[in-house]
């Protein structure tokens, strides 16, 4: 039960939905473009028999109509019941074995401090989907997907501007790795790899840490980044500690995204499982959330070869997990999609979320750049930190808004440390 929406209703709503919006939004948008605005009016105001519409197994285009008027009809009310992003408690329907999600997509406070003749429109207010002007869907997910949804008040007292830091402080070269070249495994025999500690000098990182964090504080920096499989438990928890005792008491960052690092498996089903687990601190040094990898990434051959000395293919070996977790803010709804996960997860591209922040550990970025583009086109942003300290602005991090003027130029401010600032208009 949500307000007057019983389980009943909810269940009729995302039946009609699915039927007329996901399995044929083409007639249903050709029925609203060549009908009268009378005939639209009069199938927005009257009651509809939705069992009958639900019991027929075929529309007709006046029956396609009696389902918008009554789709809109839903919209509206529940428009006033529920939170402005996706919903805190995430409602849910099962509908012929398959589990939908009801979302609402609305302008980010990032998103309404573009002037509007510098923005992109978002791609549902577009074509078809724009034709029929919907502020709810209902979207499939996953049977096992398991999603964490709730608040977070990190960026409750935000008034007009934003700034991220970004911060390459290490890559590849620093960090320690391995392999089980006995363990081939799947169709090409790839063996596993994982990072398993660093090779600089654990004190020297931690100095790093704590010069960029001490940069940050100074800056205001309200959200920091760090990149992808430069981390360990020591390092991490340092971070933690500084915030606990460096800003809890008068918080100028309230997040910071501590990297990935690789951990062992919750179950690990064979051996040399692991998971490639992000974690993100608040303004005292608590965990504020987790997420771990959802997509494992392969070498090659020839880079197992120059990275280990043997020459055969090799593959991540990291849980691959069904958790989705999502803090909805008062930014909108905030996701760590880490590295691959961002380019090629189907529920990071489709799910309303405001704000990427991404760990990352590649060669490049321009892949990164052309997600950025797509997911801009959802009314999304998203802030990249790869693994690259060569301070390359076109390599070591990436800052997207969904303007015309496509990236942000992120300006140094110290050893390790870059920031953007970003106009916002709070909703």
């Amino acid at each position: 039960m949500y307000g007057h929406f019983d389980d009943e209703t909810l269940q009729q709503w995302c039946a009609l939905y699915v039927r007329v919006v996901c399995n044929d939004s083409q007639r249903l948008a050709n029925a609203i473009n060549t009908c009268k605005s009378s005939e639209i009016g009069a199938a927005l105001s009257k009651p509809q028999n939705i069992n009958g519409l639900l019991a027929k197994t075929t529309l007709t285009d006046v029956d396609c109509l009696a389902v918008f008027g009554y789709l809109c009809e839903m919209d509206n009310k529940f428009r006033q019941l529920a939170s402005p992003c996706l919903i805190d408690t995430p409602i849910e329907v099962t509908l012929n074995n398959s589990r939908y999600l009801l979302l609402r997509r609305t302008e980010s406070p990032i998103l309404k401090g573009i002037p509007e003749k510098k923005r992109f429109k978002p791609s549902h207010s577009l074509g078809t989907t724009g034709t029929l002007a919907l502020h709810h869907e209902w979207q499939a997910i996953e049977t096992s997907t398991i999603l964490d949804i709730c608040r977070s008040d990190a960026f409750d007292t935000l008034t007009n501007h934003l700034k991220i830091g970004f911060s390459p402080y290490a890559d590849g070269q620093d960090m320690r790795w391995a392999c089980d070249a006995h363990d081939p495994r799947g169709i090409n025999g790839k063996i596993p790899f994982w990072c398993c500690g660093t090779k600089t000098a654990e004190a020297e990182l931690l100095e790093r840490i704590s010069s960029v964090l001490a940069a940050a504080y100074q800056a205001n920096v309200h959200i920091l980044l760090f990149p992808e499989l430069v981390m360990t438990e020591n390092l991490q928890s340092h971070i933690s500690q500084w915030l606990r005792k460096n800003n809890a008491f008068d918080p100028q960052i309230r997040l910071v995204v501590a990297g990935t690092r690789h951990v062992h498996a919750d179950n690990p089903a064979p051996a040399n499982t692991y998971s490639n687990r992000c974690s993100v601190f608040n303004s005292v040094g608590g965990l504020e959330w987790q997420q771990d990898k959802r997509q494992s990434f392969d070498l090659t051959a020839e880079q197992t070869q120059a990275l280990f000395g043997i020459a055969a293919p090799a593959f991540e070996p990291t849980d691959i997990t069904q958790h989705l977790t999502i803090r909805n803010t008062t930014l909108g709804a905030i996701a760590t999609a880490i590295c691959l996960d961002f380019l090629q997860d189907k529920h990071w591209q489709t799910l309303p979320i405001a704000i990427f922040l991404v760990p990352a550990m590649s060669e490049g970025l321009s892949r990164f750049k052309d997600r950025c583009r797509a997911a801009g086109k959802a009314g999304s942003s998203a802030f990249i930190c790869n693994a690259q300290k060569d301070n390359s602005d076109d390599k070591s991090m990436l800052a997207y808004c969904p303007t015309k003027k496509d990236t942000l130029k992120p300006e140094p401010i110290a050893p390790f440390l870059f920031t953007v600032h970003i106009d916002i208009t709070m909703n």
